[in-house]
């Protein structure tokens, strides 16, 4: 069965055009629209069926006032006294199809620009994560569609229902009396300018507010998720005062946005007491002279009264598009951006059968740093064997880690896997055959159970698993030595572990981590720091767990405590982005060079007994 928000996201992001926020708008919902468009055309037809209704409303207001009342005509008494009731009945029950169809396909957009917009993040790589704030894309995803709800749930309707009713009105003043139509009239073209202009002000103002929107987000989360560090540096006056400050800035961008709709709004009354002034004096004249009836003059006025309200509708509707168009810019700055990373044409499923990891002559290059991150380096990790990677901090371990993730690309050299060119094979083939644990671990929201089983290889729901998947979840608990902390919990492996898991402790965390790569039973295991920040006791059982886990696979290992690689086939030790040293510990503790040095350090500082 198909998934009615990911149908309507079938396609690729297209590049904005330039011109108005209308053309912005009309942009996102031809992007979005896909299976939608039924129920705006729908909704459309309704809003056409809303306008007669009105016209037909301010029309039999004609013959009520000339018919009925001055000629006393009881026949056509019924037909105003069955027709009106009729025509409001018609315009509520195409009111209410209209509003319902065009919410319906609103929604539906905005979900599919949700999910294209989250499914195309998750397809960014590191470095634009790295150049965009969490808090700023948190608040694309949830804020700026959040406005865009409001401009298609809401102005949408209005401004295909106000705009047929105005033409519909418009249609029967002039069929009633175009002299005193362009009379009432006449005032409104001066509106068109100003109107404009308050609308591009609110769209500056409603750029400058989501901006400010995502730097408020990303404060509040950094404060959130360090509230610890905020608390014991006494940081708490310096947080408020940087806050306050965002807050500030949010009131002022709020404020200038929702002023341009009072304006905007004000225009429009003082326009409207004008209109209607004219029409009485001229209308007035027009018949006491002999030239129009009663009737047409009341019917003019009531539809000129049924005007007002679409007129001042639309006046406001400028600046409420002005926002969904900003919104609309920044959900394309997202949607087209391109991954530096990518599948290279041709590209072929990684076969891993031995698991060997081959560096040739890699160098990286960062674009922001003074020296390179690598600097030629070759190495090798054989099948089977672990392998560790040591240095001082910012020698370049977590970038090789990287390359052979394939989540970095290097500038110049290549990266090999069974002989097989990172470069030219799929990512997903090759993530496939890589598990991953690291020191600061990542849990989701959910259950023990869903965050062991988000390593599963096979497609399945998390959070309700078939049997064979839940033992094997219960299996790697026990290898992991995290089964019997996770049975004294509340609810066992249904237990919510809560956001990011922070209701275990560091140690409970990472065993979590370390089954939930038991589960993904990947034959290449890359281990960057998992133990760096337990004590020792917990290092202890940790260590055993990544024993177990690493048994029969090709571990590739960055280490800040070397105790906990001293029994590693092959050291690699790096410094500056170089290779320096490679051998075993005691070989390297023998050449008494960069090795020994770290080694005797953490000895010296009582970290680690040789």
């Amino acid at each position: 069965m198909s998934d009615p928000v990911m149908d309507g996201a079938a396609g690729g992001a297209r590049r904005l055009p330039i011109g108005q926020a209308g053309a912005l708008v009309w942009h996102f919902t031809r992007t979005m629209g896909g299976r939608w468009w039924p129920w705006m055309v729908a909704g459309g037809l309704a809003m056409l069926v809303v306008a007669g209704a009105t016209s037909l409303t301010a029309w039999l207001m004609k013959p009520a006032v000339d018919e009925v009342l001055a000629a006393q005509n009881r026949s056509m008494m019924w037909v105003v006294g069955l027709g009106l009731p009729g025509a409001f009945a018609l315009k509520g029950i195409a009111n209410y199809a209209q509003r319902a169809c065009m919410l319906y396909a609103g929604l539906g957009m905005v979900a599919t620009a949700r999910a294209r917009l989250f499914g195309h993040l998750l397809g960014l790589d590191l470095a634009f994560f790295q150049r965009h704030p969490i808090g700023d894309l948190a608040s694309r995803l949830v804020n700026d569609l959040d406005t865009l709800k409001t401009t298609f749930t809401s102005t949408a309707i209005a401004l295909g229902r106000d705009v047929a009713t105005l033409v519909a009105l418009f249609a029967t003043l002039m069929a009633m009396d175009w002299e005193l139509t362009l009379a009432g009239l006449a005032v409104f073209p001066a509106l068109v300018l100003p109107v404009l202009a308050l609308g591009r002000r609110a769209r500056r103002q409603t750029t400058a507010l989501q901006e400010t929107l995502g730097r408020y987000d990303a404060m509040l989360q950094q404060t959130f998720v360090g509230i610890r560090v905020v608390k014991v540096f006494g940081t708490p006056a310096i947080e408020r005062a940087r806050v306050h400050g965002v807050v500030l800035e949010l009131f002022e961008s709020m404020f200038q946005v929702e002023r341009a709709k009072i304006l905007a709004s004000l225009l429009v009354e003082i326009a409207a007491g004008i209109a209607v002034t004219t029409v009485v004096l001229y209308g007035g004249h027009r018949v006491i002279a002999g030239d129009t009836t009663p009737g047409t003059f009341f019917s003019f006025i009531t539809a000129l009264i049924l005007a007002y309200r679409p007129i001042k509708k639309l006046a406001g509707l400028n600046a409420v598009i002005q926002e969904g168009a900003a919104a609309i810019q920044r959900l394309f700055e997202v949607l087209d951006s391109r991954p530096s990373l990518r599948d290279a044409p041709g590209a072929r499923p990684l076969v891993a059968s031995a698991g060997a990891i081959r560096l040739e002559d890699v160098r990286v290059t960062h674009a922001d740093a003074p020296t390179p991150a690598l600097c030629g380096v070759s190495l090798d990790v054989p099948a089977g064997a672990k392998v560790a990677l040591v240095g001082p901090s910012g020698a370049g371990k977590s970038t090789v880690l990287n390359l052979v993730a394939r989540l970095l690309d290097p500038s110049a050299g290549r990266v090999l896997i069974d002989g097989q060119d990172t470069a030219a094979v799929t990512r997903a083939s090759l993530w496939r055959h890589l598990a991953l644990v690291t020191q600061d671990v990542t849990l989701f929201e959910g259950s023990v159970l869903e965050n062991i089983l988000f390593g599963c290889p096979e497609p399945i729901d998390p959070r309700d698993p078939p049997p064979p998947w839940r033992a094997r979840a219960e299996e790697a608990a026990r290898a992991a030595e995290a089964h019997d902390f996770i049975a004294a919990l509340p609810e066992g492996y249904a237990t919510q572990i809560g956001e990011s898991g922070l209701r275990l402790s560091g140690g409970q965390r990472q065993r979590i981590a370390i089954a939930r790569a038991m589960v993904k039973d990947a034959p290449l295991l890359l281990l960057d720091e998992a133990t760096a920040a337990l004590d020792r006791d917990t290092e202890r059982r940790v260590q055993a767990a990544l024993d177990r886990l690493g048994a029969g696979r090709t571990t590739l290992v960055v280490a800040h405590r070397l105790s906990t690689i001293r029994d590693a086939d092959l050291i690699h030790v790096l410094d500056q982005g170089r290779l320096v040293e490679s051998g075993r510990h005691a070989d390297l503790l023998a050449r008494d060079g960069l090795y020994a040095r770290l080694w005797a350090t953490q000895g010296a500082n009582g970290a680690d007994e040789p």
